[in-house]
């Protein structure tokens, strides 16, 4: 059996899906990660200039800012661990599927593939999962999505193409074995006795219908878990001025923080404040003091907060005004956060809540993330 153009065209898809998911985040780890991501720039850009494609750039779960929701916290924490059990099967798999070429023993049904017959399909969802949960941006979630059903049509089309080249001896082994999960635990599902219409049409109707299903109710769960995190942030709306705390500070410090904010000349908008021995090289926030002794014990704990440890002195903080693009009018309240876009450091100023002033002001500071879409909270 031949690979036709249609075969070809589904997996470049898969491929090209999963790229865009997986490089995101490998660009993002590297030590040159403004000078790599900056080849999102162009296309994010192009997405945020209108507003019925602006909300693909935004973010579900948080990056950089503090949330007391478990939930937010707990998503973040699997990321890693996904990535590397996802890398550690599909390393696995490919042994196995290479030895078995080696030594000629035909379709491979030893190792993992004894029980599935796309372990490597389920290491790379389950690494694209992991990538999700760390970079979150919408299209990165719904790139996620279609891969997975490119990866179902895939497998099926490699089944066709081994069950022309090895007849019986395979139809034998996709009988004893499951296709993405164990044969016990996908027989389950089976009970249910789908049946695909006998027409090429009608399969690729349903197909489709069951796709735009999936991605809407995944969109509308992003939504959903976005909301959630936006109302477990710590931020203090009056009027024009939007204050967002990166680090979960006292009631007292944040009063303080806002009073002296009111009483300087950086004007309204939205600002960010952090510790003072925090660094968030997206919002151009820098340290201007060393973390206390045994900070970084902690650090992994709360993977939300930038790799910045939750034990720092909250008397010292740092305040930066940034400068937001918005599809349409700029708005007013709580939307001129929940609304932003490719965010641009205008303002910092150094705060010291124990004397109750402002130790410095700095205006026309940038960061090397300069004209880079990057996450808003």
């Amino acid at each position: 059996m031949t690979v036709t153009r249609k075969d070809r065209a589904v997996k470049t898809s898969a491929w090209f899906l999963y790229t865009l998911i997986v490089l995101e985040i490998l660009f993002m780890v590297s030590p040159f990660a403004a000078y790599y991501y900056s080849i999102y720039a162009t296309p994010l850009s192009l997405l945020q200039a209108s507003s019925s494609t602006a909300w693909l750039t935004m973010y579900v779960l948080p990056h950089f800012t503090y949330t007391g929701s478990w939930l937010a916290n707990g998503l973040v924490l699997l990321a890693w661990p996904l990535m590397l059990l996802g890398i550690l099967v599909f390393i696995i798999g490919f042994c196995q599927i290479y030895w078995a070429k080696f030594t000629g023993r035909g379709a491979v049904a030893i190792g993992l593939y004894k029980h599935i017959r796309h372990p490597q399909y389920i290491a790379l969802a389950v690494i694209g999962l992991g990538a999700c949960l760390y970079w979150s941006r919408f299209i990165v979630i719904v790139a996620f999505v279609s891969m997975l059903c490119l990866y179902y049509f895939l497998a099926r089309v490699e089944e066709r193409i081994c069950l022309e080249k090895f007849g019986e001896s395979y139809r034998t082994y996709l009988e004893r074995t499951g296709m993405f999960l164990p044969r016990r635990w996908e027989a389950r599902w089976l009970v249910l006795d789908w049946r695909l219409p006998e027409s090429r049409g009608g399969r690729l109707a349903l197909g489709l219908g069951m796709y735009i299903v999936a991605v809407g109710l995944t969109i509308g769960l992003a939504f959903s878990l976005r909301q959630h995190v936006i109302d477990s942030l710590d931020t203090d709306v009056r009027g024009d001025r939007v204050l967002v705390y990166l680090a979960p500070l006292s009631p007292q410090s944040q009063a303080a923080i806002s009073s002296l904010i009111d009483d300087t000349d950086l004007g309204g908008g939205l600002y960010y404040v952090g510790p003072s021995s925090w660094r968030v090289p997206e919002l151009g926030l820098e340290r201007t003091s060393a973390p206390p002794p045994g900070a970084r014990s902690n650090e992994l704990l709360y993977p939300t907060t930038h790799g910045n440890p939750l034990l720092f002195d909250e008397y010292h903080v740092n305040v930066v005004r940034v400068a937001a693009t918005y599809t349409d009018d700029e708005p007013s309240g709580i939307q001129r956060f929940t609304q932003a876009l490719d965010l641009r450091p205008i303002g910092f100023a150094t705060l010291d809540i124990s004397k109750n002033v402002i130790v410095s002001t700095e205006y026309d500071v940038d960061s090397q993330w300069a004209g880079i879409p990057t996450p808003t909270f």
